[in-house]
């Protein structure tokens, strides 16, 4: 614990960390410059060829006690995307966790509810003329022929998110490893977004030069108008999603650095790759009941259509 006077700010806590960390530091940054070289290496490697988006989360987390093994949480984040210029994700969660220090006291279990709001960029998407095995219609020089191009703008949807974890932690010396297994099931409610929709033009082929290669009806008679609404419908999955992390125990030092790697699996398609976060950061004990968590991560998509990205990361957590 570390005991403040009344007049302390939070430039008081970092000026005075130097000095709680003083004791076998040479020691300690040997092993912890090895520890986080090595996580620095595997993001370096997953990165390297990449083409990636980068975000800021931020959050706010309480909890309490309600009773011996009983423990209660709120927390809430903001999420940005599209190199931090748009909102992502807006999210409330509860959390209850139930870890039994007399029995089996390496082994934490906890259920979960959040409810988020999405945020979905814009997007751009052709389609094709088809067959009617549903192969693609080709032109003379073999390539398929655009039917036509739909232009969608970014819109908002919410989703609902049930959780359920087995986490389960030994220490060895300072370091302490732990590994958990949650089961994940995410709904998306029906949503809405306007679609422009661009026609594609076969004359283009034979005047390029006079002819248009898209075109937009604009008769809100016509059956080909170009200005609609589209639906998104409802949809749901379960994935498991399984992490293993490690963090040192810095002695006489309000520091704990960690890292963490967390599979993401599809269970409702045979359990196919989802995606991978490579996580590295630290947590700051401010005292007692309040601490910080500042990381860096970087999210690695299977989905070709999905963009993977870096994440800043900052977490206020506190218990009451």
């Amino acid at each position: 614990m570390i005991f403040l006077g009344k007049d302390d700010s939070f430039q008081n806590l970092f000026r005075l960390a130097p000095y709680f960390c003083r004791v076998n530091m040479n020691k300690t940054m040997k092993t912890m410059k090895r520890f986080l070289g090595v996580g620095c290496l595997l993001l370096a490697a997953a990165t390297a060829t990449a083409q990636s988006d980068f975000g800021v989360w931020t959050s706010i987390e309480g909890s309490t006690k309600v009773n011996k093994n009983l423990e209660l949480s709120l927390e809430g984040e903001y999420r940005t995307q599209d190199m931090s210029s748009m909102t992502e994700r807006v999210s409330g969660a509860v959390n209850l966790s139930y870890k039994n220090k007399d029995f089996l006291p390496f082994l934490k279990a906890d259920v979960g509810y959040t409810f988020m709001s999405m945020n979905y960029q814009g997007e751009t998407t052709i389609k094709y003329e088809t067959e009617d095995d549903g192969s693609y219609e080709l032109d003379a020089e073999g390539n398929p022929i655009p039917k036509h191009i739909n232009v969608d703008d970014a819109y908002w949807t919410a989703r609902h998110r049930a959780t359920a974890s087995l986490t389960g932690s030994v220490k060895w010396g300072r370091f302490k490893f732990s590994l958990r297994e949650r089961y994940q099931f995410t709904h998306r409610m029906r949503s809405y977004c306007d679609r422009t929709r661009w026609y594609y033009d076969p004359f283009h082929k034979m005047f390029p030069e006079d002819v248009p290669e898209y075109y937009l009806d604009d008769d809100p008679k016509s059956d080909d108008y170009s200005y609609m609404t589209d639906e998104k419908k409802s949809k749901s999955d379960h994935k498991l999603r399984s992490r293993l992390a490690v963090s040192y125990d810095i002695k006489k030092c309000p520091f704990e650095p960690f890292a963490e790697i967390e599979v993401y699996n599809e269970l409702d398609n045979a359990f196919a790759y989802d995606k991978i976060r490579y996580t590295v950061g630290t947590e700051y004990k401010i005292n007692k009941e309040h601490k910080l968590k500042l990381y860096y991560r970087y999210q690695d998509y299977a989905d070709m259509d999905e963009v993977s990205g870096h994440v800043l990361g900052i977490g206020y957590a506190f218990e009451f």
